[in-house]
C-alpha cells in the first residue's frame, strides 16, 4: 500500500504555501508595495521575477497538498530544502541589508529557519521503502526524463554559478542586478535544478505532476514578467535573446510535460 501524506505534512506544506501566496502575489500583481512582503525593496521587474519564483512555490505546496500519495509529493521537500535554506545562507551572508527590528525580516528569517529543518525532516522520515514506491500510471517517457535531465543540469549550474560569483554573473545578466539579488536568485534556480534532476528518476506521469506543474508556472510568470517589462532588455544584448529563447522553450516544455503528467494521473484515477 503506498505511503499516505499525513495531517502534519499536509499542515507544513499549507504554512510554506501560504508564505509563498503572500510574496508572490504582492511581488507579482503589486510590484510597487513588495516591501509588504519582502524585507526589502526591489525595482518592478525584480518583484515580479521573484514573484513568479514564489507563485510556482504555491503550485508546489498546493500540489503537494492535494497529492494522494507521498510517491507524488515526494520531490516537493528536498526542492523547499534547498530553496529556503539557501535563502537563508545568503540572508545570513548579507545580514547589513537587513533590520531584524521589523517584522517582516523577523518573518524572513524564522521562516527560513524552520522551513528547511522541517523539509529535512521530512525527507530522513521517508528515507526508507517510502523513497522506493511508485505510484501507479503511465510510464515516464524517456523524452521526458532527458528534457528534465537538461533542465536541471542548466538551472542547477545557473543557481551555482550565481552563488559562488554573484558579482561577475550580475555584470553579464540580461537587466540590471546587484550581486544580493544575483545570489538570492541562486537559491530557488538551484533548486530547480535539483527538483529536475529528481524528476527525471521517477518512473510514472504520476510522481512528477507536481513538480512539472510548478515549475510551468515560473517558466510563464517569468516570460510574462519580462514581456511587461521588455524596455529594460536590448535587442543588441545576445543574453536578452538567451533569456526569452530559454523560457520560452522551458514555457512550452513543461506545459506538454504538465499536460502528460496530468492526464497520467486522470488516468490512474480512473482505473
Amino acid at each position: 500500500m503506498l505511503t499516505r501524506v499525513s495531517r502534519g505534512e499536509r499542515l507544513y506544506f499549507a504554512a510554506v504555501g501560504l508564505l509563498a501566496l503572500w510574496v508572490g502575489v504582492w511581488g507579482f500583481f503589486v510590484p510597487g508595495q513588495v516591501g509588504k512582503a519582502l524585507p526589502f525593496l526591489v525595482p518592478p521587474l525584480h518583484a515580479r521575477f521573484l514573484g513568479a519564483m514564489y507563485l510556482s512555490g504555491l503550485a508546489f505546496m498546493v500540489g503537494a497538498l492535494r497529492a494522494p500519495s507521498w510517491a507524488e509529493a515526494r520531490v516537493v521537500p528536498p526542492i523547499t530544502a534547498i530553496w529556503t535554506g539557501g535563502l537563508l545562507v545568503v540572508s545570513l551572508l548579507h545580514l547589513d541589508a537587513f533590520d531584524l527590528g521589523q517584522p517582516q525580516d523577523a518573518v524572513w528569517f524564522a521562516a527560513y529557519l524552520a522551513y528547511p529543518l522541517i523539509a529535512l525532516t521530512l525527507v530522513w522520515r521517508h528515507r526508507g521503502p517510502d523513497a522506493h514506491q511508485r505510484a501507479p500510471g503511465p510510464l515516464l517517457s524517456a523524452g521526458a526524463a532527458r528534457y528534465l535531465t537538461v533542465q536541471g543540469a542548466v538551472a542547477s549550474a545557473l543557481g551555482a554559478a550565481l552563488f559562488v560569483a554573484p558579482g561577475a554573473l550580475a555584470d553579464r545578466w540580461p537587466w540590471p542586478i546587484t550581486s544580493l539579488l544575483a545570489q538570492l536568485y541562486a537559491a530557488p534556480l538551484l533548486a530547480y535544478g535539483v527538483g529536475s534532476l529528481l524528476l527525471s528518476r521517477q518512473r510514472t506521469w504520476p510522481e512528477v505532476r507536481v513538480g512539472v506543474v510548478g515549475m510551468l508556472v515560473f517558466a510563464c510568470g517569468v516570460l510574462a514578467a519580462s514581456l511587461m517589462h521588455r524596455d529594460l532588455f536590448s535587442a543588441a544584448d545576445v543574453a536578452a535573446w538567451l533569456w526569452f529563447g530559454a523560457f520560452a522553450v522551458a514555457a512550452v516544455a513543461l506545459a506538454g510535460l504538465s499536460r502528460s503528467a496530468v492526464a497520467g494521473s486522470r488516468e490512474r484515477a480512473a482505473a
